[in-house]
């Protein structure tokens, strides 16, 4: 395989010739993975069990195999989509493994799961308010006016947080959902602003933070 094609790829490739040693790494591959690795037996140089089953069964069974790495770099966790896949060259079957870095959609999706558990948390309370005043005013205080006026107040307060929390669902659903489309209209940053600051200001001010 000719290794000049290797070595213009942006992202890690590593070339694991014949006799399952590695046969060359590019640039980025040894940003990843080190220096000293060619020449080396894939399993010494590549130690993570996912990773060398990926590469045996290539080598093994001549069909492309996925598997995930893990590295980290400057205290943050990096994952990687990796796959082997079995390339002929000189009539002999050699493996190429290619890393793609999937960190950032791993860490949109942990972001994301924790937004939904924090807003399904934050709904909890009023929700149990509400139904905790439902509740009275159709039992003991069903005629006491002060009392169903107190509780209404409150009612209502409770039903407005609720609304911001699905505001804010739904908000996080269009983004999601327009992500991938270029902005044509024009911003006015300082509308911006204030409606962000009209949206979070009560929440802050339920948790207490200014």
């Amino acid at each position: 395989m000719n290794v000049s094609f290797l070595d213009a790829m942006p992202i890690p490739c590593v070339l694991i010739g014949a006799d399952e040693r590695v046969a060359h790494l590019n640039e980025a591959a040894t940003t990843l993975l080190g220096s000293g690795l060619a020449g080396r037996h894939y399993v010494t140089a590549l130690r993570q069990p996912a990773l060398l089953d990926a590469i045996e069964a290539a080598l093994r069974l001549g069909r492309s195999v996925e598997a995930v790495y893990f590295s980290s770099e400057a205290g943050r966790d990096l994952t990687w989509q990796v796959t082997a896949a079995p390339v002929e060259s000189e009539n002999r079957q050699e493996v190429l493994i290619t890393f793609l870095d999937t960190t950032p959609v791993r860490e949109a999706t942990e972001m994301r799961r924790d937004f939904v558990a924090n807003v399904s948390h934050e709904m909890r309370t009023p929700l149990t308010a509400l139904l905790g005043f439902i509740e009275t005013l159709k039992g003991a205080a069903r005629d006491d006016g002060a009392a169903r006026e107190k509780f209404l107040t409150i009612m209502e307060k409770e039903a407005e947080r609720m609304n911001r929390l699905v505001r804010d669902l739904l908000s996080l659903s269009r983004v999601e959902s327009e992500e991938r489309m270029r902005p044509t209209d024009p911003v006015a940053l300082n509308g911006l602003v204030s409606s962000a600051i009209q949206t979070f200001a009560p929440m802050a001010e339920d948790n207490g933070v200014r």
